[in-house]
């Protein structure tokens, strides 16, 4: 039996790039939303509310944010979220660091003996979550690397005059 058109144009357009190791990968355009009817706990709803409210965004926008967060986290153990002035940065559990401060130079090399000797504070496992949060999610966390690298004072300097003091 076929579906009608509608139904087969929708699952179609909701279909995205798988990248090697099997992810999705972000296209040039944003990906399509799909409606979703959930029923949530009523405390769950209202602390979305009060989160979407606080962050001036939509509970459908903190919903999906907190959801993609919680599968990365169900996919790399021991990693987790949290909120940085530059926005919701995935940080390894137990540390503090953000995964993109610890791989820095790892994206360069790849050399992961170099993480151990740079941050010997580190376990195995802690350096294994970054690692494998790195392998599936590359281009963001190279974003934030390329980000923090472009931060120098002449382009704060620019961007904000008068925040830096130069000392000579």
């Amino acid at each position: 039996m076929s579906q009608p058109l509608s139904s087969r144009n929708r699952k179609s357009s909701v279909r995205t790039r798988k990248a090697k190791g099997g992810t999705a990968t972000k296209s040039s355009r944003p990906e399509p939303r799909v409606l979703t009817t959930m029923r949530l706990r009523r405390s769950l709803r209202r602390d979305l509310e009060i989160t979407a409210a606080r962050n001036r965004r939509s509970v459908a926008d903190v919903a999906q944010e907190l959801l993609g967060e919680a599968l990365r986290m169900r996919q790399c153990p021991g990693i987790y979220f949290a909120d940085e002035a530059s926005g919701r940065t995935a940080k390894i559990g137990g540390t503090g660091l953000a995964v993109w401060e610890v791989l820095r130079d790892f994206s360069r090399d790849q050399d992961s003996d170099r993480i151990r000797k740079t941050f010997p504070q580190l376990s195995r496992a802690q350096v294994t979550a970054a690692l494998m949060y790195y392998r599936r999610y590359r281009e963001e966390v190279q974003s934030k690397i390329d980000a923090n690298a472009a931060l120098t004072p002449e382009t704060i300097e620019r961007q904000y005059p008068g925040l830096v003091r130069f000392a000579r």
